[in-house]
């Protein structure tokens, strides 16, 4: 952000340090030069903290709309660059998610939404008419996403470099390459930055901070056509309510597993909490049975808060319990956000098999009800105390 907000006289320093902060990030050979290729490497020395903290500043300067005040033509090109160079060496599931993120706003067209003139309006009532016959949301702007690049194909192309850095030479080769198994996460992130990039309104589709998403039930304008008139892609104001059902459901348990490694403890601990979580899959508390995370545990208990303490016998992430009530939690989910993770598990037509229509993510394979028991009780943490659960002092 602040590459992109300096003046001229500092912009040249502010491009260095962030090109040391990311040669941190890529990996090195065992004599500490630059990468070589087909070369043993070691790990790079930027800790997964800091990474992840990288990328989401990626993602701030990159929600920046050309109209605004620090954003210039020359800094732009060169954040993408970097951000791009990044997402090669990322090594988190949450770097890679954030940085598709960055990398999306970055290519929307700033004529999204720009108001018709006095010759295209009847021409814009048109393109309206075909949209809703097609039941494809309005992009309303002058030309197609990312000057009229294929979104499909760009994202392809920005997921089969994700981590790609630390492939093996074997591995690196372009036949192998497209069978690489992405995080869950990742592969859900695609997609949605594909509907952003095909609709126009990354609003619907992304956010910018976990935290602001699920506190803010935001709004939507009266007509999504409308010029945005704000210097943001995605303002302040935005909440979960203006996501798609499936960026809910995604937000939802990217911040579940975020507190799960970001919760209480010093930095040394959240570090290797983040070194079990970066695989290339979930843990079975979000997949398959979330009775191990018991959310309804308050803070208040002598034992069983310890990460690791309640996982099954075959999970090697050791992250559970999920942090308990009344602690300091990275992030506490507000009752409306959760009782609307209930809603999405219930369809409007009942009559239908289940078969029909998938009500839960990719990811899991949870039965509804259970699923829905784990959200009511997500949903009474920030109650008062109902007696039921024995305190331990």
């Amino acid at each position: 952000m602040m590459v992109g907000s300096v003046s001229e006289k500092y912009r040249d320093e502010a491009k260095e340090r962030l090109e040391i902060w990311l040669q941190h990030l890529a990996p090195t050979t065992r004599l500490r030069g630059p990468v070589v290729p087909h070369a043993p490497h070691t790990e790079p020395d930027l800790p997964l903290s800091l990474e992840n903290a990288l990328a989401r500043g990626f993602k701030n300067a990159a929600n920046r709309r050309r109209r605004h005040p620090d954003v210039c033509d020359e800094t732009l090109a060169y954040l993408v660059k970097q951000a791009e160079k990044m997402l090669t060496c990322s090594r988190c599931w949450y770097a890679q998610l954030t940085l598709l993120h960055a990398l999306c706003l970055w290519s929307l067209p700033d004529a999204i939404g720009r108001p018709p003139g006095p010759d295209t309006t009847e021409r814009h009532r048109r393109g309206r008419a075909r949209s809703a016959s097609t039941d494809q949301v309005p992009v309303g702007g002058t030309g197609p996403p990312n000057q009229g690049a294929d979104p499909a194909r760009s994202v392809a192309r920005w997921l089969s470099t994700a981590g790609t850095a630390y492939d093996t030479p074997t591995s690196a080769h372009p036949e192998h390459r497209a069978d690489r198994l992405l995080h869950p996460f990742v592969a859900e992130a695609g997609d949605l930055v594909t509907l952003a990039l095909e609709t126009g309104h990354p609003e619907r589709f992304l956010w910018i901070d976990e935290n602001r998403a699920i506190y803010n039930v935001g709004s939507s304008p009266a007509d999504p056509e409308r010029y945005r008139k704000h210097n943001l892609w995605i303002a302040p104001s935005v909440g979960w309510s203006t996501l798609h059902p499936r960026a809910q459901r995604l937000v939802a348990d990217v911040l579940l597993m975020l507190n799960l490694t970001e919760r209480n403890g010093n930095p040394d601990e959240i570090e290797e909490r983040l070194r079990r979580a970066t695989k290339d899959m979930l843990p079975p508390c979000l997949t398959h049975d979330r009775s191990p995370l018991h959310p309804e545990h308050s803070v208040g208990r002598a034992d069983g808060n310890e990460p690791g303490a309640t996982c099954l016998p075959t999970c090697d992430f050791r992250l559970c319990p999920y942090p308990p009530k009344g602690g300091r939690t990275q992030t506490e989910m507000e009752e409306p956000f959760c009782r609307q993770q209930q809603a999405l598990l219930h369809s409007r037509f009942r009559w239908r098999p289940p078969a029909v229509s998938r009500h839960t993510a990719p990811w899991v394979s949870i039965p509804i009800r259970e699923l829905h028991a784990f959200w009511e009780k997500m949903a009474n943490r920030n109650r008062g105390s109902t007696g039921q659960e024995p305190r331990v002092f």
